[in-house]
């Protein structure tokens, strides 16, 4: 059986706190989508907290769908087809309906404004529509499970085909092979957006970023097969350092130049303009290479015996990235009239969101069957 890589498990608890912070971000300034904001004034906060979410967005997902991809081939290697489809359906189709049928209706409580107590909300809106989550199918930041189930379909299949055939040899990681995955990525984000703009979601699915997520879940498989974790050295891990702190300097100087500053976007979302092609190439470009310093960094670093910490931190972070929706909105509300920066209100309440959301997933857990799911 594959020796478990302690390191990756921490990779994720890192990069579900980030989660966390990233949304909580947005709610003070920064780009992106959710249930809650607070319209900010100030031209720092809002540029300094959606560079963190732009430069989030190029990789932790893509690195969480690396992961996936990763230890995707021994997991069906040791179930079988049919098991192993069943085995992710249970996993992620609970939480998918738990998010739609019990998370989705105490968030629309916290952002609509209703005046009266939250039994009077359950009775009127619960209760009367508990299916309306379901049938609205409002998965929020779980649309990530529901991307997974399908990649894992894919996969499937793909093996499904290939049974019996002769194993082809293993892809070896080449620096042509990662320049030829920026160019197909950047190339597909270009033409996608021109259809599906970043923010415009089909079936909560941003089609605009699926170009790479695509890429780097069969790059994780092709990892698996080729050991290429093994291969990320730290001398290029350096390099990569450097390049990365030069593309995020690059970034915001892109963006300066084509009006992000001023708040206006909608040039970088698509289209065919420079500022689409710019952003569409150095997204990728960029998380290529803060995915690859952290797989090293964290391989050299935090691959040690899992401590009761560690192991405490590992084993609640994916309840932890299916609640913290409610721990950050609730929390963000509850702050609503405290008269702070919105970078100090970004700190504390993300500090708050991660700590409550570790709280909520330690104490459910403890039910009888929970674990048994997640």
């Amino acid at each position: 059986m594959e020796k478990r890589l302690m390191y990756l498990d921490r990779l994720k608890v890192f990069m579900t706190v980030l989660v966390v912070l990233h949304h909580t971000a947005i709610v003070y300034g920064g780009s992106g989508s959710w249930p809650y904001y607070e319209h900010q004034d100030s031209t720092l906060a809002n540029v300094l907290l959606t560079m963190f979410t732009a430069v989030n967005q190029s990789f932790f997902m893509g690195l969480f769908f690396f992961i996936s991809g990763y230890v995707t081939p021994a997991s069906y290697d040791r179930q079988g087809g049919g098991n192993f489809l069943k085995a992710r359906l249970f996993r992620y189709g609970i939480p998918l309906l738990f998010y739609m049928l019990a998370i989705v209706p105490l968030l629309r409580y916290a952002v609509s404004g209703y005046i009266g107590s939250l039994g009077a909300f359950l009775r009127e809106e619960l209760f009367l529509h508990p299916l309306r989550g379901v049938i609205e199918f409002e998965v929020g930041p779980l649309w990530y499970l529901e991307a997974l189930l399908l990649f894992f379909a894919w996969y499937a299949v793909f093996r499904q085909v290939t049974a019996g055939k002769p194993c082809s040899k293993p892809i070896a990681l080449t620096g042509r092979l990662i320049a030829g995955y920026v160019i197909v990525v950047a190339a597909a984000n270009v033409l996608v957006r021109l259809v599906y703009p970043v923010g415009t979601e089909v079936l909560n699915l941003q089609l605009a970023y699926f170009p790479a997520y695509i890429g780097l879940f069969m790059g994780g498989v092709a990892a698996y097969r080729g050991q290429w974790l093994q291969m990320l050295t730290k001398e290029a891990g350096r390099r990569w350092a450097g390049a990365a702190i030069l593309l995020i300097v690059c970034m915001a100087a892109g963006m300066a130049l084509g009006g992000a500053v001023e708040g206006d976007v909608s040039a970088f979302i698509g289209g065919l303009n420079w500022q689409a092609a710019f952003y569409a190439t150095i997204d990728p470009l960029m998380g290529l290479g803060i995915s690859y310093v952290l797989l090293v960094w964290f391989r050299e670093r935090w691959n040690g015996t899992a401590t009761k910490c560690t192991g405490w931190l590992t084993a609640n972070a994916f309840f932890v990235y299916i609640v913290h929706a409610l721990s950050v909105t609730y929390v963000a509300i509850a702050f609503r009239s405290l008269s702070w920066h919105p970078i100090l209100k970004f700190v504390v309440v993300g500090c708050i969101a991660v700590i409550l959301s570790y709280t909520a997933a330690t104490i459910i857990r403890r039910i009888p069957g929970v674990k048994k799911v997640i």
